[in-house]
């Protein structure tokens, strides 16, 4: 169990079935997870504040909006917070279309409760390691101003995912020197490995 990560995020409950509602946080409060429960994405959407990291469970058929309708207006608002749709029908094309939205899974009821935690679980600690990545604007800033030239050409071969050997020759150089430009490009940045730089390169590039 991560202490500190249930500590700073929320899962937010957003279904018109009290008996759902119940059950999840039974099952959420019972493993110490922080648990916001709405009874329609209007009333959701009013008290959102996506700054807060967690995960977001929708029901997808709902009176009022529907879980697609407050998906859309997640995106708009560019909230990050990962959606896990919840569903009592196999409709296909909603999955399709809740998945190219950017929902991370869709789950039918009755749920599965370890699948369900094991979820949240992975989907949080993801959520809450891209939010430390991220650094204000200024700071960011500062670090990618400090690359070089070669620094910043090595990295923009990096995030295309090429190898340091790959880098090399492409830039006519050896494997030694581009590894040690990459590693003081990382440093220089706050990151480790690549999966960092293209979590953060918004902040960068």
């Amino acid at each position: 169990m991560n202490t500190k990560i249930r500590d700073i995020a929320v899962i937010r409950v957003v279904d018109d079935d009290e008996d759902v509602q119940k059950a999840i946080r039974f099952l959420l409060e019972n493993e110490d997870w922080k648990v916001q429960v709405y009874s329609s994405g209007e009333q959701f959407l009013i008290d959102e504040a996506s700054s807060v990291p967690g995960c977001i469970i929708l029901d997808i058929q709902m009176e009022g909006m529907s879980g697609l309708e407050v998906q859309r207006e997640l995106v708009v608002r560019g909230s990050s917070v990962p959606v896990i749709f919840l569903t009592a029908h196999g409709d296909v094309p909603m999955a399709v279309e809740a998945m190219k939205s950017g929902a991370c899974d869709f789950l039918q009821k009755p749920l599965d409760p370890d699948k369900l935690l094991d979820l949240i679980e992975i989907l949080v600690a993801r959520d809450v390691s891209e939010r430390e990545l991220k650094i204000p604007y200024p700071e960011a800033k500062r670090r990618f101003d400090s690359l070089t030239n070669r620094e910043k050409q090595i990295l923009s071969l990096a995030l295309k995912e090429l190898s340091n050997r790959e880098i090399a020759e492409a830039l006519d150089l050896s494997k030694r020197t581009v590894e040690t430009h990459r590693q003081t490009a990382y440093r220089k940045l706050g990151v480790s490995n690549v999966k960092e730089l293209a979590l953060a390169v918004e902040n960068f590039m």
